[in-house]
């Protein structure tokens, strides 16, 4: 698995990420970058079937469908 892949087995967990994430990105924004997560659909493995694509990027970036 890729270091920037996370995953979740668990709906609640994977939404409490994404809120974190959003918290961190208002920290990040003076700094000009942020977090940028994408929900891999479909995805199931052992570890779970919840999981998103992490990267950080410029803050002046257009957003693609992001979750």
């Amino acid at each position: 698995m890729d270091s920037n892949i996370i995953v979740f087995n668990d709906s609640h967990e994977a939404e409490g990420c994404v809120k974190g994430v959003a918290f961190i990105n208002k920290y990040l924004e003076k700094n000009e970058l942020k977090i940028k997560l994408q929900f891999i659909e479909d995805f199931i493995s052992d570890e779970g079937e919840f999981a998103y694509c992490m990267s950080i990027v410029p803050d002046d970036l257009p957003d693609r469908e992001s979750t």
